[in-house]
């Protein structure tokens, strides 16, 4: 299938290609050692739906991953805004690492192991940014009452969600003056990601600090990187920072969730795959190509 292209409003078009493509830009990376595989969860690894509580692992990805963390010398990481617990319980990844809220979280599902017995480490924060934290949890639906608001709680971050707004360019700027009103102070850091909004206490880890520590505790030979929103853009960054660097090899592989990739991500993207569908189709034949090498 021919490559695709694009549109990312005024910015040059941006290239998105097949799986197949994509293995193929992989080359010889595929035969390095100690290898690392990074993935986002939402939209990555399960496609964008509605209602967030609903998100699903692909089962395609789900066995790929599953088999790549079985590879020795292979690492797997899930990588997410969820928290660690939940993103475990989703995907099921026996041998694999999960930095939950953006790297807030940590912990190690081993082989055969229940997810809500994980045991999870959690970047200590002060008291006050909490307590701020979840009292704009608590009182922002009282001044954004309609129902595609969701609030998720995952100390001591906080997600507001508006995926299924009618219109969501509003619903976005609504939910930015109500927690303006809470926070007026902003003690907590805002990060717009696609249709939600997340707060979390400055001087927390984010994506980009949890791949730096990846990189950092594995030095790997080489890295692949999958995700699909600004967050990631981050952790994209800083891995191809320290490829510019003569540390590691390795591809940041944006996933076009829906209908468009953010530019921020495409930019900082190597490739671009079309769908979570696409993700998972490249994570299957990363994961037969790696077994056999």
């Amino acid at each position: 299938m021919a490559s695709a292209v694009a549109e990312q409003g005024g910015d040059p078009p941006v290239e998105v290609i097949t799986a197949r493509e994509a293995l193929h830009r992989a080359g010889t990376l595929l035969t390095l050692r100690p290898l690392l595989i990074v993935s986002d969860f939402d939209g990555t690894l399960s496609p964008i739906v509605m209602d967030p509580w609903a998100a699903a692992v692909l089962p395609a990805a789900q066995r790929a991953l599953r088999r790549l963390a079985g590879v020795a010398g292979v690492h797997v990481a899930v990588l997410s805004g969820r928290t660690a617990a939940d993103v475990a319980a989703r995907t099921r990844i026996g041998g694999a690492s999960y930095l939950g809220n953006h790297g807030v979280e940590r912990g190690r599902l081993a082989r055969r192991q229940r997810a809500d017995s994980m045991a999870i480490e959690v970047f200590a924060v002060p008291d006050r940014y909490a307590r701020v934290a979840e009292r704009v949890a608590a009182e922002l639906p009282g001044l954004i009452p309609d129902p595609w608001l969701v609030v998720e709680r995952k100390p001591p971050a906080v997600s507001l969600h508006f995926r299924s707004a009618p219109d969501v360019d509003a619903a976005a700027a609504r939910v930015a003056d109500a927690v303006d009103q809470l926070d007026p102070e902003r003690e907590l850091v805002r990060f717009p990601g696609r249709r939600v909004l997340e707060l979390r206490p400055p001087g927390v880890p984010a994506k980009g600090e949890a791949m730096g520590s990846l990189l950092a505790e594995h030095r790997p030979a080489a890295v692949f990187m999958l995700g699909d929103d600004v967050s990631d853009a981050e952790a994209f960054v800083a891995l191809t920072s320290a490829r510019a660097a003569g540390r590691v090899d390795g591809l940041a592989i944006a996933v076009q969730a829906r209908t468009e990739t953010p530019p921020a991500v495409a930019a900082a993207a190597d490739l671009v795959l079309a769908s979570p569908s696409e993700a998972a189709r490249f994570l299957s034949g990363l994961g037969r190509r790696v077994a056999s090498s």
